[in-house]
Order: structure tokens, then sequence, then C-alpha cells
């Protein structure tokens, strides 16, 4: 309230200024709400969640699925395989958006850091949709194999297209930041 407004004689209450946020050295806010409060982004982890639990189930049937040990079960064995590690990867990192963990954060983001950005992500999911692709011989797991590798072709090119088309969203996103506030800047 403006003095000159205040008839009661009481001094006029003064509004304290909203501190700026705290920031990383490494571009992160410290506590940060890390861009959830953008739809779009939650929209995109959530669905990125859904992925990797189709895509380690998908690599869960093809092991099942064994009839024999041929030359080509084996190799398809060892692509099952790395497709529920990088199911395991994206689900880790997707928690790690959602609430932090710092010791796994730190190993992921140190290890696997082309996860924490749209782009990054987006040629990830791109990559592992034709490893999806590549993967589906028997049929038992055909509907399933192409599912999975289209629903990550488009989830992936949609990354990119908000990366792209959307450079208000792309600021917003702030991956976390947990085992790495080593410096803080105010």
């Amino acid at each position: 309230m403006a003095e000159w407004a205040n008839t009661s004689g009481a001094p006029a209450p003064t509004a304290t200024p909203t501190p700026a946020p705290a920031h990383t050295s490494r571009g992160g806010v410290v506590g940060g709400g890390r861009g959830r409060n953008s739809w779009t982004l939650a929209g995109l982890s959530v669905i990125d969640i859904g992925l990797s639990l189709l895509m380690a189930s998908l690599g869960v049937l093809t092991i099942l699925s064994f009839k024999t040990f041929a030359a080509r079960d084996i190799s398809e064995g060892f692509l099952a395989g790395y497709m529920i590690i990088f199911a395991l990867l994206l689900f880790a990192y997707e928690i790690m958006w959602w609430s932090a963990i710092p010791s796994i954060n730190k190993s992921l983001r140190k290890n696997f850091g082309f996860l924490y950005g749209l782009r990054g992500k987006g040629l990830y999911l791109i990559f592992v949709a034709f490893l999806c692709l590549g993967l589906g011989s028997d049929p038992a797991v055909t509907a399933v194999t192409y599912a999975t590798g289209i629903a990550f072709l488009t989830v992936g090119v949609l990354h990119l297209l908000v990366a792209f088309c959307q450079p208000e969203v792309s600021e917003r996103y702030a991956a976390p930041t947990a085992g790495i506030e080593d410096i803080v800047v105010v």
C-alpha cells in the first residue's frame, strides 16, 4: 500500500523481494523444479517411462521365446539383452528427472550425458527404435517388436521436434543436477 494512501496512521507493510534461485556451476537450479511445470516436458517424460517398460518387456519376451540355441538365437539374445539394458538406462534417467538420487544421477550424467538434453535423448530413442526393428524374426513377438520400434521412432522424432520447433520449451528443460552441485553460483 502506498504511504500516501495509508489513513490509519500505522506504518505501511513493505513487500520483500523474492530472491532469484541459486544456480549450480553446470546451469541447473539448486533444488529447482527441472521444468516439470511444463505439460510438454512432463508428458514426454511419462511417455519415455512407458516406452522403457515396453522395451524391457520386449527384451524379456524375446529371450523367453527361444526354442533352440542356434547362432540366430544367440545374436537375438545379445540384442535382447542390450535392449533390456537400454530400457533400464532410459527408465533410470526419467526417474532421476522426477526425483533425483545424487549418486545415481552423478554416475548417469558422467557416463550418459547425451540423455540430459532433448536432442540427445531424441537421437537415443531413434537409435533404440532401429535396434527394436532389427530384432523381429520370431512371429511370437513380431507385433510387439514393430509396435515398440515405431513407438520409439515416433517419440524420438517428437523429442527432436520439441527441441527445434519449440525453443521456449527447450529452454525450460533442465536436467537433474543432484550430486553435481559442487559450486553454487548466486
